[in-house]
């Protein structure tokens, strides 16, 4: 078998022998006799629904979330949405495996504010802290705008009538007409401002970089603000953030108004990073390199409104393991017109260098353009929490045509 068949060329070139054959050897089977051993209650982390995401009435909202100083006892692992268990997954890690994900999906009901939480116990009746989430529900009457029915037109204007009632006669002035006013000057209307709305939750942060840590707020997913500038390369939009200002990632965002008037602003400098002093002894330097590689649907062909898994390869060629997991940003496209149509997360654990990672199964569920093409945008990293050297090879795009499944 050709495991490392989909590995970019460039890779072979660059890479040292010893990577080359880790990188193939994807997930080495363990020594025999060796054991890892598990202590203290395991750790939940969620990967979606963002915080304080909104979501209309009706919709399913998909929950994942990773296990990590897991093992092989691991009990079951419960869902909770409002305080009620609405899935226990018993025997979720069968192989033992240090770290593991879940799914579980959930129709939006119920206008208002809901807490999702995620537990897992031990065969001990130990359990990890939960994980917990608060998200929105909307009805489809608070997202309909209401729309004035406009005047018909193409109707002519009734002739004007004398005192009389009767239309299009005149009787000639005894007196001259008085001067002509000169007519009231043109007004040219004024554009629309730029305008931010953000397809997901974003920080906010002090300048155009993520080395302005920790951020000083974020918007929710819908939420609106005003463009003040942008920097020289795009990337990066300083936006109106309650009564003062705040930089956000251009790619979270879309632009509408007239982006001619956004001025141009570098924005302030990236804080100085103290220096690290220069050990004695030299460290050989580390790289990772995160690679998008092959990726499946589960089922083949996706249905409109019909929930399907996506599994994508995930691997490490840098020389140096990561510092923690990471995310994966899936994105699908209407190739008709562009629309960004859902968006999920999966996630990926710590990898070692050479090794690669299956995610998965990361659900997504399509109900809109049915019988058209959608284009799948899969991101690795797309947060940038993980440093890299490389990050032209992070993303991954499929396309396929949208089923009519079960939509009308």
């Amino acid at each position: 078998m050709v495991c490392c068949a989909w590995l970019p060329a460039k890779r072979w070139l660059t890479l040292p022998l010893l990577a080359l054959l880790a990188a193939c050897n994807l997930l080495a089977a363990p020594n025999a006799g060796e054991q890892t051993v598990f202590s203290g209650p395991p750790a939940v982390r969620l990967a979606s629904p963002l915080p304080n995401a909104v979501y209309m009435e009706g919709v399913t909202v998909n929950i994942q979330a990773q296990i990590t100083n897991a093992g092989p006892d691991i009990d079951r692992v419960e869902v909770v949405v409002d305080g009620t268990i609405i899935a226990a997954l018993q025997n979720p890690n069968a192989a033992g495996a240090p770290a593991f994900s879940i799914a579980q999906t959930w129709p939006a009901v119920g206008a208002g504010s809901h807490s999702i939480s995620v537990t897992a116990f031990r065969a001990d009746g130990s359990s990890s802290l939960p994980a917990t989430v608060s998200i929105t529900v909307v009805s489809s009457a608070q997202m309909q705008p209401t729309n004035t029915p406009a005047p018909a037109g193409g109707q002519p204007t009734p002739a004007p009538t004398d005192a009389q009632g009767s239309q299009g006669a005149q009787t000639a002035p005894t007196n001259p007409p008085p001067p002509t006013e000169p007519p009231p000057p043109t007004l040219t209307p004024t554009p629309s401002k730029p305008t931010a709305t953000f397809i997901q939750g974003v920080n906010v942060r002090a300048g155009p970089s993520t080395l302005f840590n920790p951020p000083i707020g974020s918007f929710a997913a819908n939420q609106t603000t005003d463009i003040l500038a942008r920097t020289p390369a795009g990337d990066w939009y300083k936006v109106r953030y309650y009564n003062g200002e705040g930089w956000v990632f251009g790619q979270l965002l879309t632009v509408s108004g007239d982006q001619s008037q956004i001025p141009v602003d570098p924005g302030p400098p990236p804080p100085t990073l103290t220096p690290t002093p220069i050990p004695v002894t030299p460290t050989p330097v580390t790289t990772v390199n995160l690679v998008a590689g092959n990726f499946r649907f589960e089922p083949g062909s996706p249905q409109c409104n019909q929930t399907f898994n996506i599994f994508l390869d995930v691997a490490n060629l840098g020389t140096g393991p990561t510092a923690s997991g990471g995310t994966i940003t899936i994105q699908d496209f209407a190739v008709r017109d562009g629309a960004l149509t859902q968006t999920t997360t999966g996630v990926f654990p710590v990898l070692q260098p050479g090794q690669t990672f299956t995610a998965g199964p990361i659900p997504i569920t399509i109900s809109t353009y049915v019988n058209e093409e959608h284009r799948l945008v899969m991101t690795v990293n797309g947060d940038n929490l993980i440093p890299e050297t490389e990050r032209g090879d992070n993303v991954k795009e499929a396309r396929y045509t949208l089923g009519k499944g079960s939509c009308p």
